[in-house]
């Protein structure tokens, strides 16, 4: 009998000393679990703030986005009036070594020839100037 006793007794040691080491782990898993949860809340907190960082940047670049938008579209009618000056320059310059040409062939008119390429680079000095205040009018 007294062996069944003195197994019982290492027996309940035993369970003593389990039941203490696992109250410990629970001690600590609570310990670390508590720890997770104000870890979980903090970033919850920063997650929020980033997400209405987020949304205020969204906001910010749409805004961006539009005015760019609204500008290039201001800028077209500046390029298709620039393209429409290079066309006028264009035209006239051509226009202009035409007529330098005929009276350079013109054998009548060989005494001329300096005032009529005065007269012609006067011309072409006062169109280049019409269409460029008719440009900066546009």
């Amino acid at each position: 009998m007294a062996f069944i006793h003195i197994s019982v007794f290492i027996v309940a040691i035993a369970f003593a000393l389990v039941s203490v080491y696992f109250a410990k782990l629970l001690l600590r898993v609570s310990g670390i679990l508590g720890t997770v949860g104000k870890t979980v809340s903090k970033l919850e907190d920063k997650l929020d703030k980033t997400v209405i960082e987020l949304e205020r940047t969204i906001t910010e670049t749409k805004a961006t986005a539009t005015d760019i938008e609204g500008k290039s579209l201001a800028l077209n009618s500046v390029f298709y009036t620039v393209k429409h000056v290079g066309d006028s320059a264009s035209q006239l310059s051509e226009e202009l070594a035409l007529r330098t040409e005929r009276y350079a062939q013109n054998s009548s008119l060989s005494g001329i020839k300096p005032f009529v390429r005065i007269i012609q680079f006067s011309e072409f000095a006062a169109s280049l100037l019409t269409s460029w205040q008719r440009g900066k009018r546009a």
